[in-house]
């Protein structure tokens, strides 16, 4: 499955990062191994450790759905992302 959506967070528990696809629907990700959320800053950094986006950049992803995952934020479905896809700035 692959989702797109604009990369924005909430200011609850410290911020809850999501995916906002164009339905509407806030996807939380799981990105993969190596990948680092700041949840309050709203940055995402990769594998190396450079922030490749910042809150309202729009991100795809690649995965499936988490069913098994439970979380604080419960501000929508959990995406298991297997690969970062696109990032555009």
């Amino acid at each position: 499955m692959t989702i797109t959506g604009i990369f924005d967070s909430v200011a609850v528990e410290g911020g809850c990062p999501y995916l906002q696809t164009d339905d509407k629907t806030r996807y939380e990700v799981i990105y993969p191994g190596g990948w680092q959320l700041d949840r309050g800053a709203t940055t995402l950094r990769n594998p190396d450790g450079k922030v490749v986006a910042t809150g309202g950049e729009t991100i795809t992803v690649r995965g499936q759905l988490a069913i098994d995952v439970a979380s604080i934020c419960q501000i929508g479905p959990i995406f298991g992302a297997t690969e970062v896809v696109t990032i555009a700035r």
